[in-house]
């Protein structure tokens, strides 16, 4: 199966496509999708999985990326 992927405009309820002239007298299936815009909008992450946090191990991850290679390089 070969495909053929493209974004157009529509023109007056029109959207022209040009296939390979050796699909010609081949049956395709057409699926025609509308595109959202992209929201110019950012939202704010900061904060959002706050409701998982665990207070009293805050003070632990300091120095948490030390201690995890201390394990893994051997303890060396």
């Amino acid at each position: 199966m070969e495909v053929i992927r493209s974004i157009d405009m529509v023109q007056d309820g029109q959207v022209v496509l040009n296939l390979p002239s050796e699909w010609s007298g081949q049956q395709v299936e057409v699926i025609v999708l509308t595109k959202q815009k992209p929201s110019s909008k950012r939202k704010i992450m900061r904060g959002a999985l706050r409701q998982y946090a665990k207070p009293e191990l805050i003070p632990l991850e300091s120095d948490v990326w030390e201690r995890a290679n201390f394990v893994l390089g051997g303890g060396q």
